[in-house]
């Protein structure tokens, strides 16, 4: 009789196999009807008895699978996402979820990222003319030879995000929170950065004349980098 549950379990969750959670699942759900068999065994009930019993409690668990299936599916189609070398111009990603998407060599001039999440992805030789990042989710985004003319960064997360030979000159971070950012060989001639927040933050071979930092908090490493670069800080706090 135990093999016939063992059966009858796999068969609810048969149709899911796609699912990365069905099998952990399905596992549970055996151990706890095995459980209730056996209370029921030695309540008296019997073989038959005791199996329509503990069946009978599963409930409509293809509910559950169908909406776990159904997140996973739209979760694995959106980690998959490569729009590479296409254009995209005036494109509409608002409030989109791409980790570790690919948007290199691509044509993006003018297209909408607000609230979205934008984790691990890379934006290699790609044109993002006047694109709008306004509360974006940019945690470990490449920015690489990007041409970020006219873009507008506002109220985003810049955890690990990395600006590597990147014309920055002009753009405004002003309030903005950076920590782990890296800009590498990147130009940001006469950048507005007032009032943000700076963390163990890296210019690397970047060029940082006329770069404004006034009412700027930062921690010690940034500041002796910047320092060391003949920045101006005189308006800098330490944090």
């Amino acid at each position: 009789m135990i093999e016939k549950l063992n059966a009858h379990v796999h068969s609810i969750f048969a149709p899911y196999k796609s699912a990365k959670t069905a099998k952990e699942l399905e596992e549970e759900l055996l151990q706890n009807l095995l459980e209730k068999y056996d209370d029921h065994r030695r309540n008296g009930a019997s073989e038959q008895e005791a199996f329509k019993l503990t069946v009978d409690s599963i409930g409509e668990v293809s509910e559950l699978m169908e909406s776990l299936n159904l997140q996973y599916n739209v979760l694995e189609q959106a980690i998959n996402m490569d729009y590479s070398r296409h254009r995209l111009l005036d494109s509409d990603f608002r409030s989109v979820s791409v980790h570790d998407g690919k948007f290199n060599s691509c044509d993006l001039s003018r297209s909408d990222f607000s609230h979205s999440d934008l984790t691990n992805s890379t934006f290699k030789n790609s044109n993002l003319d006047h694109c709008i990042f306004e509360n974006a989710n940019l945690t470990g985004t490449l920015f690489k030879s990007a041409n970020l003319k006219g873009v507008t960064f506002k109220n985003s997360i810049y955890n690990k995000t990395h600006f590597k030979s990147c014309n920055l000159s002009g753009l405004i971070f002003d309030g903005e929170t950076f920590k782990q950012t890296i800009f590498e060989g990147s130009s940001l001639r006469k950048a507005s950065f007032r009032d943000t927040t700076l963390i163990n933050v890296q210019f690397r071979m970047s060029d940082l004349k006329k770069i404004d930092f006034t009412g700027a908090s930062m921690d010690k490493l940034t500041y002796n980098f910047l320092h060391g670069a003949k920045v101006d800080l005189s308006g800098v706090t330490l944090i």
